[in-house]
């Protein structure tokens, strides 16, 4: 029985990799990894070590959000601003001092 997660994984690489008219040979020769090991990954077979995904993300230009989650940092910042959009204007102060506080704990000038 598969993994699903290593499946979904494997369909993303996939798709990443023809969507850019790249063959499992060319992702071979651009990482230096193997096609069996590449085949194994894009069918959910095996699951990858983690400096094979890097590799892999540098050459598709992939983020490992996508990659692993299918999840698009971008697309998690627009549902992040959503929701600051929601925020009162007292509410935005008190996050704004919170940030702030924050930020200040580690000013080099400031050392706690």
């Amino acid at each position: 029985m598969k993994n699903e997660v290593l499946v979904q994984i494997g369909r993303r690489l996939f798709e990443a990799r023809t969507g850019k008219g790249f063959t499992q040979e060319d992702l071979s020769e651009m990482t230096g990894l193997s096609i069996k090991m590449i085949s194994a990954a894009e069918n959910g077979h095996k699951a990858m070590r983690p400096e094979n995904i890097v590799k892999i993300c540098n050459s598709l230009s992939l983020s490992a959000d996508y990659l692993l989650r299918g999840e698009s940092p971008i697309l998690v910042a627009i549902g992040e601003q959503e929701k600051m959009n929601t925020l009162t204007t007292k509410q935005r102060e008190a996050l704004s001092k919170i940030v702030a506080d924050f930020l200040s704990a580690f000013d080099e000038d400031n050392p706690i």
